[in-house]
């Protein structure tokens, strides 16, 4: 027995989602660079470095966000299902963003000793008060298995179940993500601003969901037209 394995149809659809996606990542990236530039720490000068690292981090949690969101967005608005179509693609550049956000900060902080960086890295965490590193380290670890695992040939393979079972796991990144920020940025940066921000995505995330649930609860439990 044998699958028979298909490639990605590119088509413009496609191409211009990408496009789009690209596109926004690198203003992004060049926004967050700007005005760290602008509006530099007090008492450090500007490290493109930490600034490429922070950027790809926030950069990477706020396309998370975003994946999370798309679901129920579409569940209330059907004319955001296109959005929903490509979620897949967005969920790959997601774990690129992440993995950029990893390996800075393995170069950066671990790169330049006596010790391979990966065990710098674990050692260090291990003697820290809580260990924020592992928190991200799990949560990449999900973002890679969904984004290897984002073709149509293992959701077959897989079965829809363990498929689906699989790509739940996003919510348990998230969570993660969430730890791994509250006890590793914010206990340096002590700006109101990070915070403020990340809580604002959980509430909207969290409503999102609820609103989303009620209305499709409310036509689930809503009479069958009646037929004459």
């Amino acid at each position: 027995m044998s699958v028979k394995y298909t490639g990605i149809g590119w088509n413009r659809h496609k191409r211009v989602y990408d496009a789009c996606v690209a596109g926004a990542i690198l203003g992004y990236l060049g926004v967050f660079a700007a005005l760290a530039q602008v509006l530099p720490e007090p008492g450090h000068a500007p490290d493109p470095a930490v600034t490429l690292i922070r950027a790809t981090g926030t950069g990477a949690l706020a396309l998370l966000v975003i994946v999370l969101c798309i679901g129920p967005l579409a569940r209330l608005d059907t004319r955001l299902l296109p959005l929903l179509y490509n979620r897949r693609h967005l969920g790959v550049a997601t774990f690129l963003l992440a993995l950029v956000h990893a390996l800075g900060v393995l170069v950066y902080y671990h790169g330049f000793g006596d010790v391979n960086p990966l065990i710098s890295l674990l050692v260090n965490s291990s003697r820290s008060g809580m260990p924020f590193e592992f928190f991200g380290i799990g949560a990449l670890a999900i973002l890679f298995l969904m984004a290897a695992t984002s073709h149509d040939f293992w959701l077959k393979n897989l079965t829809p179940r363990v498929w689906k079972t699989l790509h739940m796991s996003v919510y348990v990144a998230f969570a993660l993500l969430v730890l791994h920020v509250a006890f590793g940025v914010f206990q340096a940066d002590r700006s109101p601003v990070y915070p403020a921000l990340l809580g604002v995505a959980i509430v909207a995330l969290g409503a999102l969901h609820l609103v989303a649930g009620r209305r499709e609860l409310a036509r689930d439990d809503a009479p069958p037209p009646e037929t004459e």
